[in-house]
């Protein structure tokens, strides 16, 4: 006899913000808070979805207000990468209560390291 899986977990609604460039000081390197480099950002953030439809702004999260977290962020100085992830992450949980996972992903387009030729960076994850 089948029997219908029952699902316990709450469905859950995902935000992605892509491909979102900034140009920025972070860098360990005197030569990369000097002159700055370009920086790919790729953020996931997930919240249960909510319990009636969403109709409103106010009962989902505004992706403008998770871009300009991005934006402020971005513009303050880090040495690591590691830093400026978790000050991200930080500050969208702080700000949105409701979400119960966050993916962030940024990357170097091209970091100063002699003869490689490719992207680097950091990709954070934390559940609530």
């Amino acid at each position: 006899i089948w029997v219908q899986p029952v699902f316990i977990d709450a469905m859950t609604i995902t935000l992605t913000l892509l491909d979102l460039r900034f140009f920025a000081h972070h860098g360990w390197y005197e030569e990369e808070t000097r002159q700055g480099q370009t920086f790919l950002v790729n953020a996931w953030i997930s919240y249960p979805e909510p319990t009636t439809n969403i109709t409103e702004l106010s009962t989902t999260i505004d992706y403008t207000e998770i871009h300009s977290i991005l934006v402020d962020q971005m513009n303050r100085p880090r040495k690591l990468l590691e830093e400026l992830t978790q000050s991200i992450l930080d500050e969208i949980r702080s700000r949105f209560t409701q979400v119960n996972h966050i993916k962030l992903q940024i990357e170097k387009l091209a970091p100063p390291v002699p003869g490689f030729n490719g992207r680097l960076g950091i990709t954070l994850e934390r559940r609530y």
